[in-house]
């Protein structure tokens, strides 16, 4: 009953389901757990002592307001630390903040670094958001391969996955069967890839 209030705080906190929490890299959903379960002042403690996940998990209560003012650049900042650390879920916080300018100077580069990171470790909402990144550029070649990408094996958000499927069809009108192709080869290599 205790473990089940838990995981219903945590995902009231931080709009991350159970699997997400589990699937977090490179801490368990226990180590998650205890820092969700600490004072203000004891997570803050974590955080400055460089533990990856009290700084994501920080990061997410100023990003939300929960239990601190909402401040979004102080979100960036531990979402940032976290990010370096090699936590997707906050590559995936840094690369969005980045490419809309929130809590940070709008820096679409840093922004498809981080996204990238987290595609790389299986974010598809990552990938997702490089394709919506070039589809605004209009590069339909490479927002078809991102999409592609986010409807494959990883963590996999299946929201996500479906929106993904759709993005796909609605390129596919607008693209000829070579573009189509390149890019589904593109997303293989990078997937096969050590970048």
């Amino acid at each position: 009953m205790k473990k089940l209030a838990l995981t219903t705080l945590l995902m009231s906190m931080f709009s991350l389901t159970h699997a997400e929490l589990i699937n977090q890299q490179p801490s368990s959903s226990n180590t998650i757990a205890q820092y969700a379960s600490m004072s203000l002042e004891q997570l803050v403690q974590a955080a400055q002592s460089g533990q990856a996940s009290a700084q994501f998990l920080l990061g997410n209560r100023y990003k939300t307001g929960h239990g601190v003012k909402q401040d979004q650049s102080q979100a960036f900042v531990w979402f940032k630390k976290a990010a370096d650390q090699g936590v997707p879920y906050a590559m995936l916080n840094v690369g969005k903040m980045y490419a809309d300018g929130v809590g940070v100077k709008q820096d679409l580069n840093a922004a498809k670094t981080y996204l990238m990171k987290a595609t790389k470790l299986g974010d598809n909402r990552a990938s997702y958001n490089l394709a919506l990144l070039e589809e605004r550029a209009k590069n339909y070649v490479n927002a078809y391969q991102w999409y592609e990408l986010s409807t494959r094996d990883g963590m996999l958000d299946f929201k996500v996955k479906d929106m993904s499927e759709k993005k796909i069809v609605q390129l596919a009108a607008n693209l000829s069967s070579n573009d189509m192709r390149m890019a589904r080869d593109r997303a293989d290599r990078w997937i096969q890839s050590d970048e």
